[in-house]
C-alpha cells in the first residue's frame, strides 16, 4: 500500500516542472478539441476520442496533474461551447483525471497495456453508465425510462469494443516516444 500511497505525493511534485506544465497544458487542449468533434448519436448519446489526451496526463504526471487537467478540460470546455459547466459531471471529469493517474502512473509495456484496458473498463462502465447517467437523468437531460438506459448500455459496450484495444496500442507507443524525446534532450 506504501506504493499507492506515493502516487500522490510524487505526482504533485511533477506540478513544479515546466514540461509537465506545458505538457498537461497542451493535452488539455487536446482534449477540448477532440471533445468538440463528437459524434453524436440520438439526442443523448456521442462518441469522442477525448479520454486519449487525459489518459496521457495520467500515464505520464499521475493523478495530481490528471485530476487538474479533467477539472480545467472540462471547465474550459463548457466556457468555450457556451454550456454552463454541471459541477456533478465536473466531478466525475476529476474521477475520470484520478482513475487514469492511479492506473497508469508508473506503469510501462504489457503491464501498461493491461492497467490501460482495466481504466477504460472502469471508466466505461462505472463513471459513463453509472453516474454519468444517473446525473444526466436527474438534470432531465435524458428520460428515466429502462429503454433509454438498455440503449446506452449497448452504446458503452459498443465502444470498449473500440477504446480498449485503441488505449491498449496506443498508451505504450505514446510512452515509447514520450521516453525518447526526453532521453535525447537530455543527452544533448
Amino acid at each position: 500500500m506504501k506504493g499507492f500511497f506515493s502516487l500522490f505525493p510524487d505526482s504533485a511534485k511533477k506540478l513544479k516542472s515546466v514540461k509537465c506544465l506545458a505538457t498537461t497544458g497542451i493535452l488539455i487542449a487536446l482534449f477540448i478539441i477532440l471533445d468538440f468533434f463528437s459524434i453524436k448519436i440520438g439526442s443523448f448519446a456521442k462518441v469522442n476520442f477525448a479520454f486519449a489526451a487525459l489518459s496521457v496526463v495520467g500515464m505520464l504526471y499521475g493523478p495530481v496533474p490528471a485530476v487538474l487537467a479533467a477539472v480545467a478540460g472540462d471547465l474550459l470546455g463548457c466556457i468555450i461551447s457556451g454550456q454552463a459547466p454541471m459541477p456533478l459531471l465536473t466531478l466525475t471529469a476529476a474521477a475520470e483525471g484520478l482513475l487514469y493517474g492511479i492506473c497508469l502512473y508508473r506503469q510501462q509495456g504489457k503491464k501498461l497495456a493491461v492497467m490501460a484496458v482495466v481504466a477504460r473498463l472502469i471508466d466505461s462502465f462505472v463513471i459513463n453508465l453509472v453516474f454519468n447517467t444517473l446525473i444526466l437523468m436527474s438534470a432531465g437531460f435524458m428520460s428515466q425510462t429502462k429503454e433509454q438506459f438498455v440503449i446506452r448500455t449497448g452504446k458503452i459496450a459498443a465502444e470498449v469494443v473500440i477504446y480498449c484495444p485503441l488505449l491498449a496500442a496506443f498508451l505504450p507507443a505514446v510512452y515509447l516516444i514520450y521516453k525518447r524525446l526526453h532521453k535525447d534532450r537530455t543527452a544533448k
